[in-house]
């Protein structure tokens, strides 16, 4: 098979890399698109703290709340959705500026606002441009990266995010001791800052080589390609690599059943794409293969959304949006104390991810993901023993705010090894490049929809279930999703895209 031969030749030794740092550049692409995730990390973050002050001005009931947070996470799964359209029609980089564009008019209305309407539009505007984010990162970084360091690479929009994240909690615990007419209106208006410094980055970066070979522009992805690849002939075998991907499926039959020479390759491949119409790339012909998909891509659907499932129903929003009002619930009594508690698994989200970061190409993708469902199993027991705590005694209830705090931070660190990098990169590895845009938008809309459903209903769950009922329901299912890891994910370390599709 040619895709074979020449994924033979980009890892054959005798290729010696010249002296241009590919890796640095790729790096500095990832990180600069990564941004975006800095910018959705602080504007989900950073309610948990403001709503705390927003509820003592605006005198909001529970209900009120509970949209107030959750409208951001469902509005998202519109951005979602969209966003796969237009980074296929106008590219992974102008999405991302349009993104930024949204968020700065969101945050900018919640700063200002001086109602519940207002502030409320404002978080359905910031949540429309979190969904564009949420997709378009981890999608841009995919096509930037090599195999061997793309692990690594995608998992830096999950490290942005917690780092977000951690900067929102950080932010409404600085700002809190301000009047309460002031702090929560800068904790929210800060975002638009962050979607400034994303506007800036991003105008830095090059457009996805992949975007540009379905666009065509093959000598523009070949530039690309040329500085994050270690030579030039390595970014010529990956030129024509993602060509023949790209091209339609009869072409590629075609080429498979001759041997070619790379230039020959290259050239071929280049000139059906140029003549071909790609009717298969157009958005209706990619939404008909996701929505009647064939058992290939079914496969792949079922592993991609699958992984969302589980990634938002084992509770983890529950945590980023509810920590205070859970530690509250938990005795402690102040709102410094929350907050203080709730930057600490802010923290420790940050510092998990990273040391997952660390292993992504070397251990893989499935052994993180197990130890990640097993540990964030045994933590949801001890945060759901924690709220049991409360029913015996004085003595026993003492231990319920510590044990609250240590299932908490427990849980989000397994999940940050795992769950929280793993969604993103999965889904951007395992779709082929035709459907890889709204493939990854689809699936995370659903992550963005099960997120918003979760934070809409979780205090009136909790209030049926009680605290502890539905901790123990979280803890089911994260053992059921380390059945789903065990029998569907596949492992993806050290192949390319092309490879995987």
């Amino acid at each position: 098979m040619v895709m074979e031969q020449r994924q033979a030749l980009i890892r054959n030794e005798d290729i010696a890399p010249d002296k241009r740092n590919s890796n640095y550049a790729s790096l500095g692409y990832a990180l600069l698109a990564s941004l975006s995730s800095v910018m959705t990390g602080y504007c989900c973050g950073v309610m948990s703290g403001a709503v705390l002050f927003i509820e003592e001005e605006l005198r909001i009931n529970a209900t009120q709340v509970e949209v107030l947070v959750g409208s951001l996470v469902i509005v998202s799964v519109v951005g979602g959705l969209i966003s796969g359209f237009l980074a296929d029609a106008i590219g992974r980089r102008k999405t991302m500026l349009v993104a930024a564009a949204i968020v700065l008019f969101g945050c900018g209305i919640m700063g200002l606002s001086y109602s519940y309407p207002l502030l409320l539009l404002g978080r359905i505007l910031t949540g429309i441009g979190i969904g564009f984010s949420y997709v378009i990162a981890p999608l841009y970084v995919a096509e930037v990266s090599s195999p061997a360091s793309r692990g690594m690479l995608i998992s830096f929009p999950e490290i942005m995010l917690n780092a977000g994240i951690l900067l929102g909690y950080v932010s409404s615990f600085c700002l809190s001791g301000l009047s309460v007419t002031i702090n929560w209106r800068l904790m929210l208006g800060l975002g638009g800052l962050l979607a400034l410094f994303l506007a800036g980055g991003v105008l830095t970066i090059p457009e996805s080589p992949r975007w540009l070979v379905l666009q065509r522009r093959t000598e523009e992805a070949l530039s690309v390609l040329m500085m994050i690849c270690s030579n030039d002939e390595e970014a010529e075998l990956r030129l024509a690599e993602i060509i023949l991907s790209a091209e339609p499926k009869k072409s590629q039959q075609q080429n498979s059943s001759s041997v070619l020479s790379v230039e020959t390759c290259l050239t071929c491949a280049t000139d059906q794409l140029e003549s071909a119409k790609l009717n298969d790339n157009e958005g209706a012909g990619v939404w008909m293969e996701l929505l009647c998909p064939s058992p290939k891509i079914r496969k792949i659907l079922f592993a991609a959304l699958g992984l969302q499932f589980f990634q938002q129903t084992s509770g983890i929003a529950v945590l980023l949006y509810y920590a205070p009002s859970i530690f509250s619930k938990a005795g402690f009594n102040s709102k410094s104390g929350d907050l203080g508690a709730t930057m600490t698994i802010g923290l420790a989200k940050t510092v998990f991810v990273l040391i997952a970061t660390c292993y992504l190409d070397k251990s893989g993708r499935r052994p993180l993901l197990l130890i990640s469902s097993f540990g964030m199993t045994a933590s949801m027991l001890v945060l759901a023993s924690s709220f049991l705590l409360l029913n015996f005694g004085t003595t026993a209830t003492g231990f319920a705010a510590p044990f609250a705090v240590l299932g908490s931070i427990s849980f989000v660190s397994f999940f940050s090894m795992g769950f929280g990098p793993m969604s993103g990169l999965l889904a951007s590895e395992i779709f082929p490049l035709r459907l890889r845009a709204q493939g990854v938008s689809l699936s995370m809309a659903l992550n963005r929809l099960l997120s918003g459903i979760i934070s809409l209903t979780f205090l009136s769950i909790m209030h049926a279930l009680s605290p502890a009922g539905t901790f123990f329901l979280f803890a089911g299912v994260s053992t059921i999703a380390t059945v789903f890891v065990y029998l569907v994910i596949p492992e993806t370390k050290g192949r390319s895209l092309e490879e995987l599709s």
